[in-house]
């Protein structure tokens, strides 16, 4: 449990929470999100990273001026109490969409792959209370599960040996084809895939070691490009163009391809470990939107949790229309997440206004 300001986070703990928050559901997908660059998609996990790392400087320069604050506590000091509460509503709907968003996803693929005569009020329920029960431990329980998590998942990296076997492996040479507007479309697409390094902004009070938090957290962006690199290098030499572009969750067929004499459908295991990483990411953002709700009320109740993931939960299954939620998903939430990744910026341009003009600076 987190109780007050206890720094029970260690380098591995920052480390398993940035790489496993950032993979979740997206990388079943990620080959038909850059289906736009071809066979020169394999790459773009490279840049991803760059990006990705430019933009956590600006982070951990503000979480450093204020070590022991989220950024819940920050926005209300630089911003002021009235408006620092709008923007953290905001924050707590944010946290809530991704919430909603991973388990969404991860829901569709089962009923898709394994549950097609089924509704998916069960598997979601399941999946919602076995998020709460995780969460409800606090963010050091997260962070175990995470690190749990990554070595229950990343032994299937073996798998992929059958894509290059079967494939083609002169795919994966650059072909140098690639307009820039099939880039940036590319990497918008994409951007999902690389959400919930930001969470360093709620979680860095809890870190024990802040001075080394930024290369922890660099660590586990370059982890997670990695695996993105390999998955990609694998999609190309074993797909066509066509089927990368029309095949939502190419992955999934990538694990048909697998021939273990002691198994005969992959697809199903995969499926089946891949709620480890959707729970990775589901539950790390729950714990955003509760602490986001205690800093509201100043205390801690067991609705805190509940409402969000409540509110996740009928959000996927209630009354929203299927084209309502994609919009939400895809649309509301990435840009939701462009402002929030950003949002340092704009506060460490207040801070040093504010100290200038001589105004509090915590």
């Amino acid at each position: 449990m987190d109780q007050a300001k206890i720094e029970n986070l260690n380098p591995y703990h920052v480390i398993g929470l940035v790489l496993n928050t950032c993979i979740g559901v997206n990388l079943l997908m990620l080959s038909h999100s850059v289906s736009a660059m071809g066979y020169n998609q394999w790459w773009l996990p490279f840049i991803l990273g760059v990006l990705v790392t430019l933009t956590l400087y600006p982070m951990n320069a503000l979480c450093s001026r204020y070590p022991d604050d989220s950024l819940y506590v920050i926005n209300e000091k630089l911003l002021g109490k009235w408006l620092g509460r709008l923007v953290n509503i905001l924050v707590i709907a944010y946290a809530t969409l991704n919430v909603a968003a991973a388990n969404s996803g991860y829901v569709r693929l089962a009923q898709t792959s394994m549950l097609s005569n089924e509704t998916v009020t069960l598997p979601l329920l399941g999946l919602s209370l076995v998020m709460i029960y995780i969460t409800n431990g606090g963010i050091k329980l997260v962070a175990r599960f995470c690190l749990i998590s990554f070595f229950f998942t990343g032994w299937m990296v073996y798998l992929l040996q059958w894509g290059y076997i079967k494939g083609g492996i002169m795919h994966i040479f650059p072909l140098f084809n690639t307009t820039l507007s099939d880039v940036l479309h590319a990497l918008h697409q994409s951007s999902t895939s690389m959400f919930g390094y930001e969470l360093l902004l709620f979680y860095y009070p809890f870190i024990q070691k802040k001075s080394k938090a930024l290369r922890d957290a660099l660590i586990g962006v370059w982890l997670v490009v990695a695996f993105y690199v390999v998955i990609l290098l694998t999609s190309v030499a074993y797909f066509s163009v066509w089927e990368m572009e029309h095949l939502i969750y190419p992955i999934l067929n990538l694990f048909k391809a697998v021939e273990l004499s002691f198994l005969e459908r992959m697809e199903n295991l995969g499926v089946g470990l891949w709620v480890f990483l959707v729970l990775s990411t589901s539950t790390a953002y729950l714990w955003v939107a509760r602490r986001g709700i205690e800093e509201w009320s100043g205390k801690r109740k067991w609705w805190h949790l509940l409402l969000p993931a409540t509110i996740a939960y009928f959000m996927i299954r209630g009354p929203l229309p299927l084209q309502f939620q994609q919009f939400l998903f895809d649309k509301v939430n990435v840009y939701m997440g462009y402002t929030v990744i950003l949002w340092p910026v704009f506060l460490l341009l207040v801070h040093a206004v504010r100290s200038r003009s001589g105004g509090e600076a915590a």
